[in-house]
């Protein structure tokens, strides 16, 4: 009978090993530079409880340029830094009080034309690792809250593969966290896959389908810091300028009835920037295909986009539009109804499972396979890449600066433009 008792009592001591006893461990990152312009920067931090932070940044010769202290003990800490010098690098040191220093870089955006950028995009990246679906049990608990499992092997190659190639800065298509953008998985999806490329590059990101099953996407306008745009006095539509290249980024998911309406918030962000912004090249991002050579076919929004966001594109002459949801790389042209194409790449390949392609006829190139695209811009001339994560080359194209009666038609609806083109050219 004791013997019984014995095995039963180790039994249900076992058994208690698995059950939902802890909340999930709190989210918690390395420094990141975030929303970085020609004179001033960002650099976060989320600690795992309440503390203060230092940063100091230095330049290349070492000198001490600013130092910025968290007012009070807290978990989320943006330390901005100002009065930069733009194209310039800088060293970073951030540190808890009393504890020891992480040490980051950081490039200012370029003011003049002529300066090349560089930068990169993917989407759809936030896959789970096994194991966050048992972080809560005391026997994953402490392992999972202390780092011990790794992440998810092809966001975590991705992520590498996008930090090695030293970007000026990185856009995220959407859908950062999967299923649900809870922040108790933004440690194992996102911030510890790209913890490297953070580091050292600002990341931004639209909002995807995923982003905001919870709470509408608080999770993400509260973990990056992004620019804000004015319309709707929030990040979910902004954008920002790197020397020739502006990018405008957009939420474009759907109102409460599944569409995206003329007077949605993010056509009518899109119309204001396409008014004045005077950038020669000027790259559209959102969540949502116009075309979709896969899964997710004509579903809501893309029918909308298509038939009331392209011609806008077309009319103004967009370099470029991104866009992830479907898993897989997906480069369509074809008119909307307007005067020229616009390319649309489709960057959903960044880590989750993968969906399959189909004939369409405005694809260029399509391709089932886990991937990152980078862009290169140099005067008057784009090359876009689509890279393999066993470093071979799925895609590339090249685009050039309007002329003749395409930058006739910008300079009537944007002269400043039309006059920087003219420059750069």
């Amino acid at each position: 009978m004791a013997r019984l008792v014995r095995r039963l009592l180790w039994l249900a001591g076992f058994a208690c090993l698995w059950l939902n006893f802890f909340d999930d461990p709190p989210l918690r990152t390395g420094a990141y530079v975030q929303n970085v312009t020609s004179s001033e920067a960002t650099v976060a931090k989320i600690t795992a409880y309440p503390a203060q932070v230092v940063c100091t940044v230095r330049d290349a010769s070492g000198a001490v340029i600013e130092t910025v202290r968290s007012s009070a003990a807290r978990r989320r800490h943006s330390l901005r830094i100002e009065g930069l010098q733009p194209a310039t690098d800088y060293v970073y040191e951030l540190a808890e009080v009393g504890g020891a220093a992480e040490r980051g870089r950081l490039r200012t955006a370029p003011i003049a034309d002529q300066a090349p950028v560089k930068f990169a995009f993917l989407g759809d990246s936030g896959d789970q690792p096994w194991w966050v679906w048992l972080q809560r049990k005391p026997a994953m608990h402490w392992p999972a809250r202390w780092g011990w499992f790794a992440t998810s092997s092809a966001v975590t190659e991705i992520g590498a593969a996008v930090a090695a190639y030293a970007p000026d800065f990185v856009i995220h298509v959407g859908d950062l966290v999967y299923p649900w953008g809870w922040h108790a998985h933004y440690a194992s999806g996102f911030f510890r896959p790209f913890a490297a490329l953070m580091r050292n590059a600002p990341l931004y990101a639209v909002l995807g389908n995923h982003d905001v099953v919870d709470l509408n996407g608080i999770q993400m306008l509260s973990n990056l810091i992004l620019p804000k745009g004015e319309l709707t006095g929030d990040s979910r539509c902004y954008s920002f300028a790197w020397g020739a290249v502006r990018v405008i980024a957009l939420d474009f998911n759907p109102d409460g009835e599944g569409r995206v309406r003329p007077e949605h918030p993010a056509c009518e962000f899109l119309l204001a920037e396409l008014g004045h912004c005077t950038e020669p090249w000027i790259v559209v991002t959102s969540h949502f295909p116009m075309w979709s050579a896969s899964r997710q076919g004509s579903s809501p929004p893309g029918g909308d986009l298509l038939y009331s966001v392209a011609p806008v594109l077309e009319e103004h002459a967009v370099s470029l539009y991104l866009c992830g949801h479907d898993h897989c790389y997906q480069h369509l042209e074809g008119s909307a109804g307007g005067q020229d194409t616009v390319p649309m790449i489709g960057s959903g390949g960044g880590g989750k499972e993968l969906y399959e392609v189909h004939p369409h006829k405005n694809a260029v190139m399509l391709k089932s396979q886990y991937h990152w695209c980078s862009v290169e811009v140099q005067g008057a001339s784009l090359t876009l890449r689509a890279n393999a994560i066993d470093g071979g080359l799925i895609d590339t194209m090249q685009l050039h600066l309007p002329e003749g009666e395409r930058l006739e038609r910008i300079r009537r609806l944007n002269p400043g433009r039309a006059a920087r083109i003219e420059r750069l050219r």
